[in-house]
């Protein structure tokens, strides 16, 4: 069995006041039961993250495929500008909002020009134009933010979930399955 993971990120580059968000939203997931109050080595980082709880059953259609039995079950919390990709699946397809074109076997030089800058703002290959990072359609999903919350090798999470996650956030959001 390999490792994966589903992460929920702010369609923002900079969320304002993220590591108060990051604190806000644990703390609702602690209420909640959903992950440990303290921190373990239970994701799959050199950081340390928060073990799942039993209230994670609540969150999932599956909660008989919740990893219990898993040293690396937990939430890592990111708070620095990252790429949240889906790991070896790659990118299927990037279809900028300007030319319409797909750049995803192109260089992927504008995630460099995105991770450089203080916006989200990035440069396609083949129009040139200055795009939102957050107008690609990206198949299968990926995020950009320095905001995420990244769930270790739990199921699939209910949609009521996520929305009152993105409630939370009070943004649009990116849902990201990765492997590993």
């Amino acid at each position: 069995m390999s490792d994966h993971s589903i992460s929920i990120v702010p369609k923002k580059s900079k969320y304002y006041d993220n590591i108060a968000k990051a604190e806000e939203i644990l703390e609702w997931l602690i209420s909640k039961d959903i992950v440990k109050p303290y921190n373990s080595d239970c994701i799959l980082s050199d950081k340390k993250g928060y073990a799942i709880s039993n209230g994670a059953e609540k969150i999932t259609d599956y909660p008989d495929s919740l990893p219990f039995f898993l040293t690396i079950n937990g939430l890592e919390i990111t708070t620095q500008k990252e790429v949240f990709h889906t790991g070896e699946s790659g990118m299927e397809k990037c279809i900028c909002p300007n030319c319409n074109k797909d750049i995803s076997q192109e260089e992927w030089s504008f995630i460099d020009d995105w991770y450089s800058q203080e916006n989200d703002n990035s440069i396609c290959p083949f129009c040139k134009d200055v795009i939102d990072i957050h107008q690609l359609e990206i198949i299968p999903e990926w995020g950009f933010s320095n905001l995420g919350f990244t769930f270790w090798n739990w199921p699939e999470l209910k949609k009521d979930f996520i929305e009152e996650f993105r409630e939370k956030l009070n943004c649009k959001i990116n849902v990201v399955y990765k492997h590993v």
